[in-house]
């Protein structure tokens, strides 16, 4: 997966997050700071190693909260943790 289609789906995620209704502030903080995360991963500009296996495993956790609520935003989300895993992060 390149990088492109990785900015895609995260393109999909901020606009599925921004969609998203009922989901309480911390957890939307939440979620901008990982996927801000995720984009700094991407450009691979302030990403390291420590941070990487953490932003991951956070996102698939956020990914397992939003399922039964936030079908489609949980879609979205574990569509990033599989790009990013596909990408060995």
């Amino acid at each position: 997966m390149d990088k492109q289609q990785l900015r895609s789906l995260i393109e999909n995620l901020h606009h599925e997050l921004a969609s998203a209704e009922a989901i309480d502030a911390d957890s939307r903080a939440l979620l901008k700071q990982l996927v801000q995360d995720v984009e700094n991963l991407a450009d691979e500009s302030s990403s390291s190693e420590a941070a990487q296996p953490d932003t991951a495993g956070q996102l698939e956790n956020a990914a397992l909260q939003f399922e039964s609520e936030h079908p489609k935003l949980s879609m979205a989300v574990g569509e990033v943790v599989d790009a990013l895993s596909r990408m060995g992060i």
